[in-house]
């Protein structure tokens, strides 16, 4: 009898701690940037930076030594789903292995060459609580209302909703996100940085450890840096000759260009390895330095290849071959910075510093804009967008106009609460007050709650993608903002631009100083968001450049 007992209670803890481990997606390893799941044999990996699709890519291959994750079946995507719901990490979404060349792709999506990811109409949910969502795949995130992306929604993400049900997300490759790799391994390699060389605007790093190619590039990339773009004649000559310095002397180093199928450019820009450099210190008859210009390898990985009696040259190389390498870091003339968000009417700038509600309502006064307010269901699509799809990483709550008045009834003492919108004084439809009053207003999509003078500030929430939620907060809350800036504001500016002459300019000196509030705006505009004043920029005469130079001088 005692035996039974003691076997029954042994089977009844083992199948309790199976049933545990079914039910929560425990972590096999947890490290301060990624974390371990494991299912059916396959290892998948969670890591929390915030990268690019092609460098999810990279470090998914040259850091963990795999690939970035194949949610090819229900089973995959429901497991990595729940993982991301039960991880240490506070991630909804996740680069994924799957993403299509153009819009005019005739393969679509797909994982690999003939591994297709399926996206019909019937993929696509009606709304991110569609009853579907648990008993179909692949499911896809219903986007045909949002505005595509500049340079297209090419790359896959998987997007948990409803705490932890996977949906697939179209998305530009240049978005910050992180990403799930499968089967880690890690490299074993001992790296040391040996020399440091500064040439075009930034530094070139020479590391000695020996590292495949896709194992160096995610080496640069953990680092803020990039597998080396060289661009020059002059850059070339001092690497070749610091490696013949060195002790010992490197004769070959991985850089940052990568071939396949005749086609060779440089990972971080995608430019043409064949293209001539801008920076005009070399022909194009002797651009690029290969070894061989006539016999250039299809495919492959570039190495800087030096030998004392030659000058430095370009060579291909098979990329699992393990040698030293050479990062850079330092701002590529050839990136461009990400358009301003806008609709119609509106500028929309997110304002990434922490204010409470009234610092962030005057700020964007300063502007000559205003508070994101909700006068309609487009305005709440492009912020919950700004929220979601900006390049750095995605914001879950920001502060909009909205502040809460009390009244109270003379003669009964009856309280009654009513939000309005400081910008204009008007009334913001809510629950609450419905009625005849409110007919054929929008109403935007509030937390059902009862409202109180300690929550008199209106804020907006980001639930799942395009889902929003809005409801009152502390006014002391420190959080981001999103103003609105209307396209009038840079017709504004236009109309200040037929200055050229030096009397001009004196004039110009004059009325700045008098406080012309339309050349303070233009200042604070360029100086604090770059990127809206590239678009006024854009419309003005090569001869305002000395002007708008002089007032990047003053103080405001």
């Amino acid at each position: 009898m005692d035996v039974w007992l003691l076997v029954s209670s042994f089977l009844f803890l083992k199948l309790c701690s199976a049933s545990f481990h079914e039910q929560y997606r425990v972590p096999s390893y947890v490290d301060t940037k990624w974390e371990s799941f494991v299912s059916g044999g396959t290892e998948y990996l969670i890591q929390n930076s915030l990268v690019t699709w092609e460098n999810a890519m990279i470090l998914c291959r040259g850091y963990h030594n795999a690939t970035l994750a194949v949610v090819d079946t229900r089973e995959k995507a429901e497991f990595l789903a729940e993982a991301l719901s039960e991880s240490q990490f506070d991630i909804t979404a996740v680069w994924v292995g799957a993403r299509r060349e153009s819009a005019e792709d005739p393969a679509g999506y797909r994982w690999a060459p003939g591994m297709e990811l399926r996206r019909t109409a019937s993929d696509v949910l009606a709304s991110e609580r569609d009853e579907n969502l648990n008993r179909r795949y692949p499911v896809w995130l219903n986007r045909t209302h949002v505005p595509v992306p500049e340079g297209g929604a090419d790359c896959v993400a998987l997007e948990r909703v409803n705490h932890d049900r996977p949906v697939f997300l179209d998305l530009s490759c240049t978005l910050m996100r992180p990403f799930a790799c499968q089967k880690e391994a890690q490299p074993a390699a001992q790296v040391s940085q040996v020399h440091i060389v500064r040439c075009r605007a930034g530094l070139y790093h020479l590391f000695n450890g020996k590292l495949t190619w896709h194992e160096a590039a995610a080496f640069c990339v953990l680092r803020g840096m990039t597998l080396a773009n060289i661009a020059s004649m002059k850059c070339l000559k001092k690497l070749g000759m610091t490696m013949l310095k060195n002790r010992p002397s490197m004769e070959n180093a991985w850089v940052g260009a990568k071939g396949s199928l005749g086609k060779w450019t440089w990972i971080d820009t995608g430019v043409n390895l064949f293209q001539t450099p801008d920076l005009g210190d070399v022909s194009p008859s002797i651009w690029p330095p290969m070894r061989d210009r006539n016999n250039v390898k299809q495919s492959g990985c570039l190495q800087l290849d030096r030998h004392a009696a030659h000058s430095p040259v370009f060579m291909e190389a098979r990329c699992d071959r393990k040698m030293q390498f050479i990062c850079y870091e330092g701002s590529l003339s050839t990136k461009t910075q990400a358009p301003t968000p806008s609709d119609d009417f509106f500028y929309y700038i997110l304002v990434k510093k922490r204010f409470y509600w009234q610092h962030a309502y005057e700020n964007c006064l300063k502007m000559n804009g205003t508070l994101a307010n909700l006068d309609n269901n487009d305005i709440l699509v492009q912020l919950l967008l700004l929220m979601g799809e900006n390049k750095e990483e995605p914001i879950e709550h920001i502060w909009i106009s909205g502040r809460l008045n009390m009244t109270k009834d003379v003669f009964t003492d009856a309280i009654s609460y009513a939000w309005y919108n400081p910008n204009n004084a008007k009334r913001i439809p809510d629950p609450k007050a419905f009625g005849d009053s409110t007919i054929g207003l929008y109403m935007p999509p509030w937390l059902d709650e009862e409202f109180n003078m300690d929550n008199s500030c209106l804020n907006l929430d980001r639930q799942d993608h395009l889902i929003g939620l809005v409801y009152g907060l502390p006014c002391e809350t420190a959080q981001y903002s999103v103003c609105m800036i209307a396209m009038e504001v840079t017709n504004v500016i236009m109309q200040e631009k037929l200055i050229t002459t030096s009397t001009d300019k004196t004039r110009l000196q004059q009325r700045f100083n008098q406080g012309n509030q339309k050349f303070r705006l233009q200042c604070n505009i360029e100086t604090q968001y770059p990127a809206l004043w590239n678009i006024v920029d854009k419309y003005l005469s090569s001869s305002y450049q000395v002007e708008k130079g002089l007032m990047q001088l003053q103080t405001l």
